[in-house]
């Protein structure tokens, strides 16, 4: 199989796996404990955190971990929206950890508002200024758009938070494998959110990480671990792998990794000839939202036929393709929106899988035109 969906989730890193297996054998302890495995298991985790916080930019203390990427958006968002009503104000291409916790609020009272996106899928800074008022407890901005891939301008956005002493939170679940991340170098009340499965790592971790945490509320409870706000026993082994996953992404060497697999995208899409999403704009180095005039899901259930893994840019529900929402913001035709597919290249990929995917779109698009055809 040549996997091409990295986006979604990505494959192992050997190194991380070496990194988290003892903390999956000999090493249990619980780090709440007092007796000898317990004060191990406290320093490893101790490490851990100070590891990821040593790739973001951050301290130690402000970094909460989490049971993934989900959580820690719903933390960040729940954590910071505790009374009966108030404002906050999102951007149009947020992923639907941040747009469902948004739209939970709005159901109890809370006013949402949306913050437009421009044509080539980057945030509209000045529409966010205008909406972005002092009092509002939140204000959401991701890092990178996990559909397009088109990098956000997070410093300007950080700069409007903090000019109106709004928090503002970055789900970077998606972008911290593919673009430096230093929530020290934003201003203001900022939480940033990671997931290790996105890096490398195993599913079932993630943090919520910088100085914004010291503000936060618990949205659960119980044993009062991770400073009372993500209680219940610290997953260990999956703490050490964030660490070693985010090391690795964010590290010397991964500006290099980076620009082979922009490279490698570039050939691909120059080669293709489709209409891609946001492709006037600087994104994430793997991503490609190839706009097909077929539809999306059709043209993925081919290419896995041919043992190729990508994914549709649509979000099917009861068998109908519905166009993804950031898509519509972006202002792209509903025909090309449904018919949208993301290839996203990671670490592993090689540029024989890139020749492979280009062979077998040669190969099905013939049909896919004589088709269409025949159905008109």
């Amino acid at each position: 199989m040549i996997y091409l969906d990295h986006a979604a989730t990505s494959p192992p890193d050997p190194a991380v796996v070496t990194k988290m297996l003892p903390f999956l054998t000999g090493r249990f302890g619980n780090p709440s404990e007092p007796h000898a495995l317990g004060r191990q298991a406290r320093a490893d985790l101790d490490e851990a955190r100070a590891g990821i916080a040593a790739a973001l930019g951050a301290q130690a203390d402000d970094v909460i971990l989490t049971g993934g990427g989900t959580e820690a958006d719903n933390l960040a968002v729940l954590g910071r929206c505790q009374g009966a009503s108030g404002r906050i104000v999102i951007s149009a291409l947020e992923h639907p950890a941040v747009t469902r916790a948004a739209e939970h609020l709005a159901a109890h009272g809370w006013t949402v508002a949306i913050a437009p996106v421009l044509a080539d899928g980057q945030l509209d800074v000045m529409a966010f200024g205008e909406l972005v008022r002092p009092g509002d407890a939140l204000a959401c901005v991701m890092a990178a758009s996990n559909v397009t891939g088109v990098i956000q301008p997070l410093v300007e956005a950080a700069a409007i938070c903090a000019h109106n002493d709004v928090p503002l939170h970055i789900d970077a679940v998606q972008a911290a494998a593919g673009m430096d991340l230093d929530v020290g170098l934003l201003p203001g009340d900022v939480t940033l959110a990671v997931a290790a499965h996105k890096l490398g790592g195993p599913r079932g971790v993630g943090a919520v990480v910088g100085p914004g945490v010291r503000t936060l509320e618990p949205i659960s409870h119980g044993g009062g671990q991770e400073r009372g706000l993500r209680s219940g026993t610290e997953n260990l082994a999956g703490a050490v792998a964030l660490a070693e996953a985010l090391r690795i992404r964010q590290g010397e060497e991964a500006p290099a990794e980076r620009e082979r697999r922009a490279a490698l995208r570039d050939d691909l899409e120059q080669r293709l000839a489709l209409p891609v999403a946001g492709g006037a704009a600087q994104r994430l180095p793997g991503h490609a939202l190839l706009l097909t005039s077929y539809r999306g899901d059709t043209v993925v259930r081919l290419l896995d036929e041919r043992d190729i893994a990508v994914s549709a840019g649509s979000a099917c529900a009861s068998g109908d393709p519905q166009p993804d929402p950031v898509l519509g913001a972006m202002g792209i035709d509903q025909t090309f929106a449904r018919g949208a597919v993301r290839v996203t290249l990671g670490p592993t990929t090689t540029p024989e899988e890139i020749d492979a995917l280009v062979a077998a779109w040669a190969e099905i698009e013939p049909g896919l035109d004589a088709a269409r055809e025949a159905s008109a």
